[in-house]
Protein backbone atom coordinates (compact mmCIF):
# COMPACT_ATOMS: atom_id res chain seq x y z
CA UNK A 1 0.00 0.00 0.00
CA UNK A 2 2.97 2.54 0.92
CA UNK A 3 4.72 1.89 -2.17
CA UNK A 4 1.74 2.67 -4.41
CA UNK A 5 1.30 5.56 -2.48
CA UNK A 6 5.09 6.75 -3.35
CA UNK A 7 4.12 5.07 -7.53
CA UNK A 8 1.38 7.55 -7.20
CA UNK A 9 2.65 11.00 -6.20
CA UNK A 10 6.11 10.40 -8.42
CA UNK A 11 3.77 9.88 -11.47
CA UNK A 12 1.62 13.41 -10.44
CA UNK A 13 4.91 14.82 -10.17
CA UNK A 14 6.56 13.57 -13.34
CA UNK A 15 3.43 14.92 -15.13
CA UNK A 16 3.35 17.90 -13.51
CA UNK A 17 6.40 18.51 -14.20
CA UNK A 18 6.45 17.72 -18.44
CA UNK A 19 2.94 20.22 -18.25
CA UNK A 20 5.04 22.95 -17.00
CA UNK A 21 8.16 22.49 -18.80
CA UNK A 22 7.36 21.96 -22.35
CA UNK A 23 9.90 23.85 -23.84
CA UNK A 24 12.50 22.56 -21.52
CA UNK A 25 11.49 18.98 -22.40
CA UNK A 26 11.33 19.88 -26.50
CA UNK A 27 14.53 21.51 -26.08
CA UNK A 28 15.79 18.15 -24.72
CA UNK A 29 14.40 15.97 -27.07
CA UNK A 30 15.85 17.95 -29.90
CA UNK A 31 19.43 17.68 -28.24
CA UNK A 32 18.92 14.24 -27.85
CA UNK A 33 17.83 13.86 -31.81
CA UNK A 34 20.83 15.63 -32.40
CA UNK A 35 23.30 13.71 -30.36
CA UNK A 36 21.84 10.27 -31.29
CA UNK A 37 20.73 10.63 -35.20
CA UNK A 38 21.87 13.96 -35.85
CA UNK A 39 19.49 16.41 -37.81
CA UNK A 40 19.15 18.17 -41.71
CA UNK A 41 21.50 21.30 -40.88
CA UNK A 42 23.14 23.93 -43.15
CA UNK A 43 26.45 25.24 -41.59
CA UNK A 44 27.98 28.67 -42.53
CA UNK A 45 31.49 29.23 -41.19
CA UNK A 46 32.48 33.50 -41.08
CA UNK A 47 35.29 35.04 -40.40
CA UNK A 48 35.14 36.49 -37.08
CA UNK A 49 37.34 39.53 -37.94
CA UNK A 50 35.34 40.71 -41.48
CA UNK A 51 32.61 38.82 -41.33
CA UNK A 52 33.21 37.54 -44.33
CA UNK A 53 31.33 34.13 -45.46
CA UNK A 54 34.08 31.51 -46.01
CA UNK A 55 32.53 28.05 -46.43
CA UNK A 56 28.88 26.29 -46.00
CA UNK A 57 28.42 22.83 -45.36
CA UNK A 58 25.24 20.90 -45.70
CA UNK A 59 24.35 17.50 -44.58
CA UNK A 60 23.48 15.50 -41.07
CA UNK A 61 24.87 17.57 -38.28
CA UNK A 62 26.39 17.05 -34.85
CA UNK A 63 27.73 19.16 -32.27
CA UNK A 64 30.72 18.00 -30.18
CA UNK A 65 30.60 20.36 -26.90
CA UNK A 66 33.31 18.87 -25.45
CA UNK A 67 36.44 19.99 -26.95
CA UNK A 68 38.34 22.40 -25.12
CA UNK A 69 39.56 24.42 -27.65
CA UNK A 70 37.35 26.21 -30.60
CA UNK A 71 34.19 23.44 -31.70
CA UNK A 72 34.44 20.58 -33.62
CA UNK A 73 31.11 19.56 -35.60
CA UNK A 74 30.45 16.13 -37.27
CA UNK A 75 28.90 16.85 -40.92
CA UNK A 76 27.85 13.60 -42.90
CA UNK A 77 30.28 11.86 -40.43
CA UNK A 78 33.41 13.84 -41.24
CA UNK A 79 34.89 15.85 -38.27
CA UNK A 80 35.24 19.48 -38.51
CA UNK A 81 37.18 20.90 -36.64
CA UNK A 82 37.29 24.80 -35.69
CA UNK A 83 37.59 28.27 -33.84
CA UNK A 84 35.85 30.24 -36.95
CA UNK A 85 32.51 32.03 -36.09
CA UNK A 86 29.71 30.17 -37.23
CA UNK A 87 25.88 29.90 -37.86
CA UNK A 88 23.90 26.85 -37.54
CA UNK A 89 20.13 26.61 -39.43
CA UNK A 90 18.37 23.13 -38.93
CA UNK A 91 16.89 22.62 -42.75
CA UNK A 92 12.98 22.95 -42.88
CA UNK A 93 12.17 25.16 -39.97
CA UNK A 94 10.40 28.48 -40.58
CA UNK A 95 12.42 31.51 -39.58
CA UNK A 96 10.68 33.76 -37.92
CA UNK A 97 11.51 37.71 -38.87
CA UNK A 98 12.73 39.57 -35.97
CA UNK A 99 11.14 43.23 -35.89
CA UNK A 100 13.87 46.05 -35.81
CA UNK A 101 13.71 48.64 -33.29
CA UNK A 102 13.32 52.20 -34.76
Amino acid sequence: MYFKKIVLVLGLVATALLFTACDKVANSAKNLQSDWVGLDRKVELYSCMTGKLIKVYQGDVRMNPEDAMGTSILIDGKKLQTNLCFVIAEIGVKEEVVPSRP
